[in-house]
């Protein structure tokens, strides 16, 4: 008897703790940029991200490579902190430039027809709930652009919230 009860209290476990993972989210951001993006999970800790951001100044077309760990272990099963790194392609029809000489000057405006790839970082601290299958997150996305009217750009204002639909 008590081996049946120890079973049926691990595969209660086990089933309890396979409802809290998905493997693919669409999700919906806004922030600096509105977009969407589709979340792949290879395994508990590895997956991958491709996202489509617009906003006034241009467009952008990404894909990641995300690693993922518990945020805190200690207290909540819910809470996950992701971070990667990745590229994109980047069509913009406005840039403000600023010089890292003088920070406090207006920024510069350069208008036109510009396609910029780059380099970006990835940093999310996302909150899985239990019964329903959604995903809510924070995220920031540095990135490093080339070939721009400046020719180097480094973009670090790039925060989003997302909320996503796990499946």
């Amino acid at each position: 008897m008590k081996s049946i009860i120890i079973i049926f209290v691990i595969s209660l476990v086990t089933l309890k703790l396979s409802a809290q993972d998905y493997n693919n989210a669409v999700r919906v951001s806004t922030g600096e940029y509105w977009g969407v993006s589709y979340k792949r999970l290879f395994n508990q800790k590895n997956g991958a991200m491709g996202r489509f951001q617009v906003n006034n100044k241009g467009a952008q077309l990404t894909g990641l490579r995300l690693f993922h760990t518990p945020a805190f272990p200690a207290t909540s099963s819910q809470w996950f902190f992701a971070y990667g790194y990745g590229v994109h392609f980047a069509y913009r029809t406005k840039i403000d430039s600023r010089n890292l000489f003088t920070p406090f000057a207006p920024p510069i405006v350069n208008t036109g027809h510009f396609f910029s790839p780059g380099v970006d970082g990835y940093l999310s601290l996302e909150y899985r709930f239990l019964k329903v299958p959604f995903v809510l997150s924070a995220d920031y996305m540095p990135n490093f652009e080339f070939f721009g009217p400046n020719f180097f750009r480094l973009n670090m204002n790039n925060f989003t919230v997302s909320a996503a639909f796990t499946f």
